[in-house]
């Protein structure tokens, strides 16, 4: 049995009503989102056989947030954002019916899923940042980094159940029922975001004329702090080159394995797999050095490199397992600093210039990314942007006498994540 000081470190978030609430309700919905992913990468293919295509669709549910995202962190810190989050995840829910409806009645094409990912972008744009400030706000800095880890052990889990469960209703049924099943799944995360119990945001007269130089201050922000401005400048690559692993998923297990929808699930799941292992491993953490997540920006994208080496299932279900634990190790790492960093008044804006890049960046990676599988493959273009990313990783190390500088300078900032 775990020791009761470890299992009250691991769960500690939990403690707070309002995350207990917000965190059952992400487990369903998680699960259907999982379900889409795979049914839209296998939808798309099997309509349009065409990587680059997979490539175009992806990028159109991340575009907006290069637009949007920087403004949304801005209604984050103006608004309330609990409010916004029961809006956004209603729409989403619509998104994943009219995905539905169209594959139940033989009426998909390449160009209505085009439209209804872009529609998808725009929600997910205003979505991320108001939620991610919003768990914040729940749990306040001490329970932070518990608090990440635990959304991403649910996510994880989420990884593992709903690929599994996709691929065997596509084999069987299609791809309608996954995208049923994901609009209903909604149902319980607005429940959830309706019950809890938040103080009532005292908005501004002027709110909507300040909107966009409160967004802009963002940037500043970013720019003038030392220690966050090059995370951003590392985070610009990995955003167009390190996070495309999930788009080629079904380019390199229909190309590369030669096999169907079911080593997909198997491999997707396997994935949340070593991601719950490593959400689990940061959720009995404290808080550390800078090093340990510089670290983790050189492991992550060797595992990436590892994994498009595997030349049979066998071979990448332990490889892709260690990829989602690398993938988690990293991203947890990153985000937790960029709270703990950012003051409580900015916090919002930088987390919305975070998901701008990291969204918004990233059609430039889903079409570099597609049009790479496409002309050499999948192997090739998962390998080709992991080494981009090993560059930047580089980059960070050599800057991080720079980076301990700042924390001697501003000791109130050097509580980062390890």
């Amino acid at each position: 049995m775990l020791p009761s000081s470890l299992l009250t470190r691991t769960f500690s978030a939990l403690r707070h009503r309002n995350y207990r609430l917000y965190l059952s309700g992400q487990i369903f919905s998680l699960i259907g989102t999982w379900m889409q992913i795979v049914a839209v990468g296998w939808l798309v293919l099997r309509i349009t056989n065409s990587p680059l295509l997979l490539g175009l669709v992806t990028a159109m549910e991340t575009l907006p947030s290069l637009f949007f995202s920087l403004v949304a962190g801005g209604i984050a810190d103006l608004f309330d954002k609990r409010r916004i989050a029961i809006v956004t995840q209603s729409l989403a829910a619509v998104q994943a019916l009219a995905l539905g409806v169209l594959v139940a009645t033989n009426h998909a094409s390449f160009w209505n899923i085009f439209a209804l990912a872009l529609f998808a972008g725009l929600i997910n744009a205003f979505d991320l940042p108001v939620r991610q400030s919003l768990v914040f706000d729940i749990v306040g800095a001490e329970d932070l980094l518990n608090a990440s880890a635990l959304n991403s052990t649910v996510f994880n889990i989420a990884r593992i159940i709903g690929p599994a469960i996709a691929a065997i209703i596509i084999e069987s049924k299609g791809e309608a029922a996954n995208f049923f099943a994901n609009a209903a799944s909604y149902v319980f995360v607005v429940a959830a975001l309706t019950a809890m119990r938040t103080e009532p945001v005292e908005v501004r007269s002027d709110a909507h004329l300040v909107l966009m130089r409160h967004s802009l201050d963002g940037i500043t922000y970013v720019m003038r702090h030392p220690l966050l401005s090059r995370l951003f400048i590392a985070l610009i690559v990995f955003s167009v080159f390190g996070f495309n692993y999930v788009l080629l998923m079904p380019v390199f297990v229909k190309y590369e394995l030669h096999r169907t929808a079911g080593a997909l699930g198997l491999l997707l799941s396997s994935l949340g797999v070593g991601a719950l292992i490593g959400s689990l491993t940061l959720a009995s953490r404290g808080r550390s050095r800078f090093a340990s997540l510089s670290a983790m920006s050189f492991i992550f994208p060797a595992s990436i490199i590892a994994f498009s080496l595997a030349k049979n299932i066998v071979a990448a279900v332990p490889l892709v397992a260690f990829l989602g634990f690398a993938m988690v190790q990293f991203v947890v790492r990153f985000t937790t600093f960029l709270q703990t960093e950012a003051g409580d008044d900015m916090r919002g804006r930088v987390l919305g210039l975070y998901n701008t890049l990291l969204m918004g960046l990233s059609p430039l990676g889903s079409l570099q990314a597609g049009a790479l599988a496409e002309r050499f493959g999948a192997s090739w273009a998962l390998a080709i942007g992991a080494d981009v990313c090993l560059l930047a990783s580089l980059w960070l190390w050599i800057t991080r006498g720079a980076t301990q500088q700042q924390a001697v300078t501003n000791p109130a900032q050097s509580l980062v994540a390890k």
